[in-house]
């Protein structure tokens, strides 16, 4: 391989999703970093993007995530751009090792076949999977890539049953390498009513995880944000502002019944332009309630004590991993008003540590995701990866 490897970065970049905008900011600046890489970004260019978009600046960047044939159209060209010419492909962060079927697969297989790209995905998830056959064949694609860093314990041990140990990696979340990447100063003590952040996520409940109904811990979050014995201020976040798969009817409802309800309440949506914005929004906070995965990882590692509503297996799947205690853990059976009462008062006693893995520990950790690749110009960590907390 060059010196200077020609690095394309793919994932659900341009669709108006924080977490996902964020990856990419992140892979950028690590392979500048870590690789020595040309990174480029498949999707529109993003505020904080060291890196081109393949997607044209001239065009209007609503095109690339829309939906039906126009978006199907945008998507592909773009990713047609960031194939050509590059040395890896990176599936660079998410839940993409899965069952969906993905334009991208076929072309990516056949690119490395041709032996013209390797391949390799970094702070990902394997799974969940419906069948055993869909694991298989996730199993078989996966087989061709180069190098694997997963984001939790569960994938990894996953990808250790489906025989991919010589490229596996047990990583962490992607978004691990932020503080390290954009260090951000000590939070500021602040005068007035504490601020609690909240992150909702629209949602259907899933057959294979057993989560809280979605009207029920909003609505049970409202009665325990109305009562608390001090004011609070709320931001609620629409971290995803996608038209079809976002948040934003959500929480624009939900913002509008804390004011019904006499709370001091403000709307914060993310546009898919800038995502560093919106971690320094949700570091601003005193508290965090999330359901979206990425609202919650952002909050631990700006060290905002935070709750997480376990709607997905990757938010349960992050929880056990760093030991988050299980008053904030909102799940099917404890998601009523005195859950969330008692979440709040756990997050804002200043006392309290609501996790046993503590962030800067966990962000030294998420160097191996790129320190550890075959390519990397950077020594592998010299911390021993430590084992992961025990669910609570």
């Amino acid at each position: 391989m060059r010196d200077e490897p020609r690095v394309a970065f793919t994932g659900y970049y341009g669709m108006r999703n924080f977490g996902d905008d964020l990856f990419g900011v992140l892979c950028a600046a690590a392979a500048r970093r870590f690789w020595n890489a040309a990174p480029r970004l498949i999707g529109p260019p993003l505020a904080g993007l060291d890196a081109p978009g393949t997607w044209p600046r001239a065009l209007p960047r609503d095109w690339y995530g829309g939906t039906g044939i126009a978006g199907r159209t945008a998507r592909l060209l773009g990713f047609a751009r960031g194939l050509r010419g590059s040395d890896v492909l990176v599936l660079g962060g998410g839940s993409v090792i899965n069952a969906r079927r993905s334009f991208r697969t076929p072309l990516m297989r056949s690119a490395q076949r041709r032996g013209r790209l390797r391949l390799a995905a970094l702070g990902v998830s394997i799974g969940p999977f419906p069948d055993a056959a869909a694991q298989a064949a996730a199993a078989r694609n996966a087989r061709a890539f180069s190098y694997i860093a997963v984001r939790d314990r569960r994938s990894f041990e996953l990808a250790q049953a489906r025989g991919l140990g010589e490229v596996a990696h047990d990583g962490r979340d992607l978004a691990g390498l932020l503080p390290l990447l954009f260090p951000r100063n000590g939070r500021d003590g602040k005068a007035g009513p504490r601020t609690v952040g909240i992150a909702p996520c629209r949602y259907a409940v899933r057959d294979d995880h057993p989560a809280p109904a979605c009207d029920a811990w909003l609505d049970a979050c409202v009665d325990a944000l109305a009562g608390a014995a001090a004011p609070l201020r709320v931001r609620v976040f629409c971290l995803n502002s996608h038209p079809e798969h976002g948040d934003e009817a959500i929480a624009t409802r939900l913002h509008a019944r804390l004011r019904e309800r006499g709370v001091d309440a403000v709307l914060q949506r993310y546009d898919g332009r800038d995502p560093l914005a919106t971690v320094g929004g949700i570091a601003d906070c005193d508290a965090f309630i999330s359901a979206r995965l990425h609202g919650a990882i952002v909050s631990y590692l700006c060290g905002v004590p935070f709750t997480m509503v376990e709607y997905h297996p990757k938010c349960r799947d992050f929880a056990d991993d760093i030991g988050l205690d299980a008053a904030c853990r909102i799940t099917s059976r404890w998601c009523g008003r005195a859950a969330f009462a008692d979440a709040i008062a756990t997050m804002l006693n200043e006392d309290a540590t609501p996790v046993r893995l503590s962030p800067d520990l966990y962000a030294r950790q998420a160097l191996g995701i790129f320190q550890c690749a075959p390519w990397s110009i950077s020594l592998p960590p010299t911390i021993a990866p430590m084992p992961r907390a025990t669910a609570p």
